[in-house]
């Protein structure tokens, strides 16, 4: 066997991608995925998290047409509502030296898109992960109503635009990393959402490998996602996972002996500002010590804040319309 037909049937790539209750979307996943053109094997690790709609026999579907590329796992219970992220029991599974991501919900839009990303890896050994511009698009009809684009060339994202993102700055499903940093984990990747932990565990060593072309898209509100579940959640649940978060930046100050200090304790700001949001607390967001971060929010984001505390009900109004939208989807 030559060079390149052992590497055409070495798994070089795991892609992770998990799914629950998306029998609307998970076939563009899929479909994304089984176009793939590389010159290296690679697998695919979905996981149906005990869906109650008919998530689990499309992916039946694609282990069938695919069965060298699709391996599937299938919870019989839910393992979300158990504090378990099946991403993580998936990753543990992964026998490619890089990891890409995808949630059931979104799909990648260039069939070359594992290729460009294993060469700019190979390219920059310096780097952990690599990222890629992505479409908005509605949940409906895939009609594109914004961008993910940090930057409008390819480069490099350092450390700090890592933290300063927040884990919005580029799209989870154009995550692609060194299976390094599953194997020998930060301390702070257990404390908080998939994103922006592995983002910053990512960016720490080199920064992060990004390319401007764009090759995937992100659904925006899409049913069952977990920016739609967050959207709706508690107070007291977001307050939880705010603080979380916070923690998860303390101890990257730690990892890092504090020479992201600056941008870690803004970050955190940030996040007090919205936990001050979400108790009401009028005096709290309005103080000096939040001047900047208002100084820097958009106007819808102004008008938001400010009928949240005087026309509350119209909010309540706005979410129940999204989610009207969401399920007609």
């Amino acid at each position: 066997m030559n060079e390149r037909a052992a590497m055409k049937n070495s798994i070089r790539v795991s892609v992770i991608c998990c799914a629950y209750n998306q029998e609307k979307y998970i076939e563009d996943a899929l479909k994304g995925f089984a176009s793939q053109k590389t010159d290296f094997g690679f697998e695919v690790l979905v996981s149906d998290d005990a869906s109650q709609d008919g998530t689990a026999e499309i992916i039946r579907r694609y282990e069938e047409q695919y069965p060298e590329i699709i391996k599937p796992v299938y919870f019989s219970e839910n393992q979300y509502s158990k504090g378990i992220n099946p991403a993580v029991i998936l990753m543990k599974k992964a026998q490619g030296d890089y990891i890409a991501f995808c949630e059931g919900d979104d799909y990648w839009i260039s069939e070359h898109k594992l290729q460009r990303q294993f060469d700019a890896m190979e390219a920059h050994p310096e780097c952990d992960m690599c990222a890629h511009g992505a479409l908005k698009v509605r949940p409906a009809d895939k009609k594109t109503i914004g961008r993910i684009e940090p930057m409008d060339r390819d480069g490099i994202l350092p450390m700090e635009t890592a933290i300063d993102g927040g884990g919005d700055f580029i799209a989870t499903n154009s995550l692609f990393f060194r299976r390094t940093i599953v194997d020998h984990p930060k301390s702070y990747l257990k404390y908080a959402a998939f994103d922006y932990a592995y983002q910053i565990s990512g960016a720490e060593r080199g920064g992060i490998v990004y390319l401007a072309e764009v090759m995937s898209a992100y659904r925006r509100g899409a049913k069952n996602s977990w920016t739609m579940t967050m959207m709706h959640a508690k107070n007291t649940v977001m307050i939880g996972h705010i603080e979380k978060m916070m923690t998860m930046l303390d101890l990257v100050n730690e990892e890092t002996h504090f020479r992201y200090d600056r941008n870690v304790r803004f970050a955190k700001l940030k996040y007090e500002f919205q936990i001050a949001t979400l108790k009401r607390d009028l005096k709290g967001v309005y103080s000096k010590r939040y001047s900047e971060i208002r100084s820097h929010m958009g106007s819808k984001k102004r008008l938001i804040l400010y009928l949240n505390y005087f026309a509350p009900w119209s909010i309540k109004m706005l979410q129940s319309v999204k989610s009207f939208r969401s399920s007609k989807e």
